[in-house]
């Protein structure tokens, strides 16, 4: 994605199936969830506490803030980041490749 393809990132974020339309009620009620439990004391140790490897895939042209990737990655104790430069918030559909190797060689 170019930078400032806003367009293209947009039409990446609304992407659905067209029999699937998207439940407004429950995505109003998973964000306010998110931001009640966002950044807490348990949540951060609940992540603290996981023993296992982390690879935290992101891209660098993400449109949304990047504050949330960056406190889970201090959060993790066992973790990758990987940021990928020609990606946006959904690095699996616009750098697959990029997102395919770097999960393939998430070894930690």
């Amino acid at each position: 994605m170019a930078d400032g393809d806003l367009e293209r990132a947009i039409q990446h974020a609304e992407y659905r199936a067209p029999w699937f339309p998207i439940n407004s009620p429950c995505n109003k009620a998973l964000n306010a969830e998110a931001r009640q439990t966002s950044g807490t004391p348990a949540l951060y140790a609940a992540c603290q506490a996981l023993d296992l490897p982390v690879v935290v895939v992101d891209g660098e042209r993400d449109i949304r803030p990047r504050s949330a990737v960056d406190s889970l990655v201090r959060a993790l104790p066992r973790v990758r980041r990987v940021t990928l430069a020609a990606a946006g918030h959904l690095p699996w559909v616009e750098d697959p490749y990029g997102f395919r190797d770097a999960v393939m060689t998430a070894a930690l």
